[in-house]
């Protein structure tokens, strides 16, 4: 079964998890029971309580207020598929337009069929130890399946506790791999009051890869994990373990796919049999920054290019909304599109810089117009074109002395 087959199933029996004479002959049934033949009241048993514990993995931290952000995709997936709820029950319950409840669902449901994917392929494994490793096409593939899957993911950065998600993260790869690998992983040299800046399923989903990584491929494991700051900003979460005989990189790869869509820095090297994984983490908000642009992919995108270096981004699609969050949020700089409807670009910065409120704050105007003289008149900080390169922009924070970044 690949992948695109595999998720349909799942999306499939979710909506028939209460219906016995639909289970009996599903396709997913005997994918979650590795032992011996069973009744099939034992196996449907096994399959609901492997979803279950998979949809608890995306429960946030333990003390997350419950009104908050990051409980939406569990509560959807449990109030829908476990407690049969209709789904303008959820909506009021939730205090969520019929839009953001689909829009949450979607990512939980990605979140639960990569956790359930994971379990159904380590079993396999398992089954096949005696066949060869899968090819470099079948990793392609799943790989792209992955990235196709979180290009429209809306990055929610956080303030999480590190410890909490990776203690989270063992837990789950230990229940669902049936490993005693986590006894031999010495976590005493995480700090476990640090609090970090991330994406909390995106972060989560990337460390219980790579406990996978530790579990599947070294029975004589010995693995240290250790936090380091780094700066004010930012903190070293590293991962130290004996290189195993049978190294393979499909769990880092996968890994790196969670971490490089939030912007977060990673390094993976190997010396003298040991292999050290370090994942750079932003602790706090560094400054804020105001992007007024009405394309909101845009806004989006300069989010992204943003948050792993603790910078918290608002937006705005007009002068007007633009002047109010300026007013209450006191940005440490602006990103300022020129061509925008119903607002000259070039207007708006001329009455940003006659305002007393804000005249003092730099603005850097991003346009698809080659103006670097005009905006210099204008008295703009600096200019980037369009389309935005990531780098070319953080060089341009740090020139300004807006960012610092982890050498």
């Amino acid at each position: 079964m690949d992948r695109t087959e595999f998720q349909n199933d799942v999306k499939d029996i979710l909506n028939h998890l209460s219906d016995p004479a639909y289970l009996e002959n599903h396709n997913l049934l005997n994918l979650f029971f590795t032992g011996e033949d069973a009744p099939i009241t034992v196996r449907m048993h096994a399959l609901r309580d492997t979803i279950q514990k998979s949809i608890n993995f995306l429960q946030p931290p333990e003390g997350t207020p419950s009104n908050a952000t990051e409980w939406r995709c569990y509560k959807i997936l449990t109030f829908r598929y476990f407690q049969l709820k209709e789904w303008h029950v959820i909506e009021e319950e939730l205090g969520l337009s019929q839009r953001q409840v689909q829009r949450d669902l979607k990512k939980g449901l990605d979140a639960l069929i990569s956790i359930l994917w994971d379990h159904h392929t380590s079993q396999s494994q398992e089954v096949e130890q005696g066949e060869a490793e899968p090819g470099e096409e079948a990793e392609t593939y799943d790989q792209e399946l992955i990235k196709e899957e979180l290009k429209n993911w809306e990055i929610s950065y956080d303030l999480i506790n590190l410890s909490q998600i990776l203690e989270q993260a063992l837990q789950l790869c230990k229940s669902l791999m049936n490993t005693e690998f986590h006894e031999r992983i010495d976590m005493k040299d995480v700090d476990t009051s640090l609090n970090v800046m991330v994406d909390q399923v995106l972060t989560k989903q990337g460390l219980y890869k790579l406990f996978s990584m530790l579990g599947e491929n070294n029975s004589n494991l010995q693995a240290q994990i250790k936090t380091r700051k780094l700066n004010d900003f930012f903190y070293e979460l590293a991962f130290i373990f004996n290189t195993p005989n049978n190294h393979t990189s499909e769990h880092w790869s996968i890994a790196q796919l969670f971490f490089t869509i939030q912007g977060l820095r990673h390094h993976f090297t190997e010396k003298d049999g040991l292999t050290e994984i370090s994942v750079i983490l932003p602790v706090k908000k560094q400054i804020s920054c105001m992007v007024i642009d009405d394309v909101e992919s845009v806004r989006r995108l300069i989010e992204r290019m943003l948050g792993s270096y603790g910078i918290q981004v608002f937006g705005a699609d007009n002068y007007t909304n633009a002047l109010n969050l300026i007013q209450l949020v006191k940005p440490d700089f602006i990103l300022l599109d020129i061509l925008m409807p119903k607002m000259d670009g070039w207007q708006m910065i001329k009455n940003l810089k006659t305002n007393p409120q804000t005249m003092e704050i730099p603005v850097i105007i991003c346009s698809v117009l080659f103006e670097p003289e005009l905006s210099q008149a204008v008295k703009a900080a600096a200019y980037i074109r369009k389309p935005i390169n990531r780098l070319e922009l953080i060089k341009t924070l740090q020139d300004l002395n807006l960012i610092k970044t982890v050498e």
